[in-house]
């Protein structure tokens, strides 16, 4: 009994260690341990990303032109700016150029402005040429030297023509620069000849004229041209108003009318 109760109690505590789970094992336990694992391979740190640009990160401008643009994933990259002023007719140029790696954007903006010119007075030759230009929307009128010549605000008034066409004497006889066009522009050409300009301010010129209508005398007339210079160059002058007076008397006859001068008794003296 002694022998089978030593082998009973030898097989229990040898069920007890083949029972015991080992250190190391799926569950851990107090086996024989397993041997190490090899060592880890060797790996770089790795760099945490940079947060995404933003509109108040992503630039940072200067007054100098110079800045700094961040994009996400990737070293901050140069902006350089450069501002070119042209001075002239074209007025300020200004170009960006951005640079990000292998690639460059370029953006450009110009603004274009009128520069005026300097001449504020008629010249000479500058009075001629508004003169002869008038002269010869009577002789060969078009509408493109009539809308070069004068200038958007024109009127013309004439007593001499009111009477012709039966206007109120002391009206506006072309009120507006189409008005002149379309009344203008519907009459034959006549003969014209420049007597002579007699005189030249900075903006009115004064001159002379005779039209040649029939066989008889020419009828003679005075005009005087208010001009302006929206330009302010040489070649820039437009007529803004006139005020012409003629025979319109000899006018008249010459066009087939009748004007019978009045009495002896009542002729001036």
């Amino acid at each position: 009994m002694k022998f089978f109760s030593t082998v009973i109690a030898f097989s229990a505590l040898a069920g007890v260690a083949l029972a015991s789970p080992q250190r190391g094992g799926p569950g851990g336990g107090y086996g024989r341990p397993p041997p190490p694992p090899p060592p880890p391979a060797h790996t770089a740190p790795s760099k945490p990303s940079e947060p995404a640009s933003s509109p108040s990160s992503s630039s940072a401008g200067h007054d100098d032109g110079h800045g700094a643009s961040t994009t996400a994933g990737g070293p901050p990259v140069a902006t350089t700016t450069t501002a070119a002023a042209v001075l002239g007719e074209h007025g300020p140029s200004t170009t960006t150029t951005v640079g990000h790696g292998a690639s460059t954007t370029t953006a450009a903006t110009t603004t274009t402005s009128v520069v005026k010119g300097t001449v504020t007075c008629l010249s000479s030759a500058a009075a001629t040429s508004v003169v002869n230009g008038f002269a010869s929307l009577l002789t060969a009128y078009t509408n493109a030297t009539a809308e070069a010549l004068l200038a958007d605000d024109f009127t013309d008034t004439s007593d001499s023509i009111n009477f012709l066409a039966g206007n109120p004497l002391g009206s506006v006889t072309f009120p507006s620069k189409l008005a002149f066009e379309l009344g203008q522009g519907t009459q034959p050409a006549i003969g014209f000849e420049l007597l002579n300009i007699d005189a030249i301010t900075c903006t009115v010129i004064a001159f002379r004229w005779e039209a040649i209508l029939g066989t008889a005398s020419p009828v003679k007339g005075i005009n005087i041209l208010y001009t302006e210079n929206p330009t302010q160059t040489e070649n820039g002058w437009q007529i803004q108003s006139v005020f012409s007076e003629f025979n319109s008397g000899l006018w008249t006859t010459e066009i087939g009318g009748t004007c019978v001068p009045p009495s002896q008794a009542r002729r001036l003296h």
